[in-house]
């Protein structure tokens, strides 16, 4: 899966981005999994407190369901995004433990996940690396509102509803976390991640124009 791949930003913001996701696969450990994806969401939930967002495609994200009621039903896929590394570190050691038997991926900076997977004796399957966006990428949206869009891999957070957020939090419409919240509801996986989109709200609210198409290549 690559949807989580290709978030834009600086080392400095994507710092505080860790998506963990975990999926059956269909002929091959999906029927009769409910009980092993039931048991991955207990392992995330003892980590509730570093997560940003969380969810799956049945029940939707942290704003619509909660870890609770992702524990009683049955997921092909999940979906969390952690704050911090430590906190990902050890739910990875817990997921390690369990030994569910569900493939798990997670992205992030990959010189930070390759430590930790090291630090706790993990081999990496397989590894994807994002090369960014090629062709004509002027026709892109500026950068400042990619690295927001790209926080949801299936494009439900448009780029004119980025603009449109940002303006509404300049002129005083909206708080940044009502601003960061109300785009993280449009992507129903549940790998958006709110705490980051504020900060970029914050820093763009400061600049006085965006510039509509910038090459960012």
């Amino acid at each position: 899966m690559t949807h989580t791949l290709h978030r834009r930003g600086d080392m400095e913001s994507l710092h505080g981005d860790y998506v963990l996701l975990a999926m059956t696969a269909r002929g091959i450990n999906r029927e009769g999994s409910g009980d092993k994806t039931r048991r991955i969401w207990e392992v995330i939930s003892r980590h509730k407190n570093g997560l940003a967002n969380f969810g799956n495609l049945s029940l939707g994200n942290s704003h619509t369901t909660s870890l609770e009621e992702l524990m009683k039903v049955d997921s092909i896929i999940l979906h969390a995004v952690f704050r911090d590394l430590s906190t990902l570190k050890a739910c990875l050691m817990d997921l390690k433990k369990a030994d569910i038997g569900i493939s798990i991926v997670v992205s992030g900076l990959i010189h930070e996940v390759k430590t930790i997977c090291d630090e706790i004796g993990l081999e990496p399957h397989t590894v994807n690396l994002s090369l960014g966006v090629h062709g004509r990428t002027e026709e892109l949206p500026s950068e400042p509102v990619l690295e927001i869009m790209t926080m949801c891999g299936h494009a439900m957070v448009s780029s004119q509803l980025v603009e449109k957020t940002i303006k509404a939090v300049r002129e005083g419409k909206m708080t940044y976390s009502e601003g960061a919240n109300a785009l993280s509801r449009m992507c129903v996986c549940g790998i958006f991640n709110p705490p980051r989109a504020e900060e970029i709200l914050r820093r763009l609210a400061q600049i006085r124009s965006i510039p509509e198409r910038e090459q960012t290549l």
